[in-house]
């Protein structure tokens, strides 16, 4: 198995998909998946319990039985962890396994407990792909949009890991399924509802600056964006289209920002963190192109690798780069008006 990390930033989260052991992370907060009992006979309950200790379980007791989906806290015994959140993924009561709706249910609980306990650093595991049978590309899929969700509202949470631990019966190839699908969409379904905020903030800036020209180019924004969006929705790892539309936002907040004469210090900071929000999703997208040259270059082993493919990373990589010496310039100045 290659190890990969892939790290993103939604609002002032970083959300990270990774390889390594969830027992041995540092977090506020461990995620397990469990049966509606907390048996925390196999898989990750089963290795949360070994190096926490017998603590957890007598803990864990006490809310059972439990439903599909529900989440129970307990302390986290001998673990560098507070709490470890009990996920549930089967019920065997009734005999229903992971679905959609439970894995979604169950990762939203546990990133509104983590608000609500104050937990700064929260990691998960792949839920329900263990015992529970969820198909690792589904789970993916569900856990990542639902968290990515949540962190584009208000939260506490500075990090988010999502782990991936090769054991028995997980197979090294549904791993990288998993990591390859959760890269592709961490953070980009909610970049084009953010271009949808930023477009809308813009256009009322420049309502209050009575600048026509400046308005026809976001109206032609909320058009390019739309067909982008289209695109996405169509063929999901095709970023292009709204990679240039954060780009043409970014554009356009540079040029609303020098078409004025600022005499209102709140309303030019507006602009500047809108243009700030649009370097931030651009950051993102490229992030993801990045992971996916990464992911398509690891397949080939390290021999005779395609030039086209070296070339794109090193584009990539010095984009990623520039936009980020853009977005600590744009925070110097946005200190300067005592704002972060």
């Amino acid at each position: 198995m290659i190890e990969r990390t892939a790290n993103y930033k939604i609002n002032n989260t970083t959300f990270r998909v990774t390889y390594g052991d969830i027992t041995q992370l540092t977090a506020d907060a461990l995620v397990s998946s469990d049966d509606n009992y907390l048996s925390m006979g196999g898989g990750v309950s089963e290795s949360l319990l070994r190096r926490g200790g017998d603590v957890i379980q007598i803990e864990a007791r006490k809310h059972v039985p439990l439903k599909i989906g529900d989440v129970a806290v307990t302390s986290a015994g001998k673990l560098s962890a507070k709490y470890i959140f009990h996920a549930v993924t089967i019920d065997y009561t009734n005999m229903i396994y992971a679905s959609e709706d439970s894995v979604r249910a169950a990762t939203l609980k546990c990133m509104q407990l983590a608000d609500t306990l104050g937990v700064r650093l929260i990691a998960f595991p792949a839920l329900g792909t263990g015992v529970a049978s969820f198909p690792f590309q589904l789970a993916a899929e569900v856990m990542t949009c639902t968290i990515a969700d949540y962190l584009t509202g208000d939260t506490s949470v500075e990090l988010v890991t999502l782990t991936l631990f090769a054991r028995e019966l997980v197979r090294n190839s549904d791993l990288n399924l998993f990591f390859e699908r959760a890269v592709g969409l961490a953070s980009i379904s909610t970049q084009s509802k953010r271009l949808n905020t930023l477009l809308a903030e813009i256009e009322r800036i420049v309502g209050r600056m009575n600048a026509p020209s400046l308005s026809k180019r976001v109206a032609e924004l909320q058009v390019e964006l739309k067909h982008a969006q289209g695109v996405l929705v169509d063929t999901p790892e095709d970023f292009v289209p709204l990679h240039q539309v954060s780009k043409h936002v970014v554009d356009l907040s540079s040029d609303t920002q020098a078409s004025a004469m600022w005499s209102d210090n709140q309303l030019e900071a507006e602009v500047i963190r809108t243009k700030r929000d649009g370097l931030l999703t651009q950051l993102n997208i490229q992030t993801s192109n990045l992971n996916r040259f990464q992911i398509e270059k690891a397949k080939y082993g390290g021999q005779l690798v395609p030039p086209r493919l070296e070339i794109a990373i090193e584009d990539v990589s010095k984009e990623i780069s520039e936009t980020q010496s853009q977005l600590d310039a744009l925070r110097g100045k946005l200190v300067s008006f005592g704002l972060r």
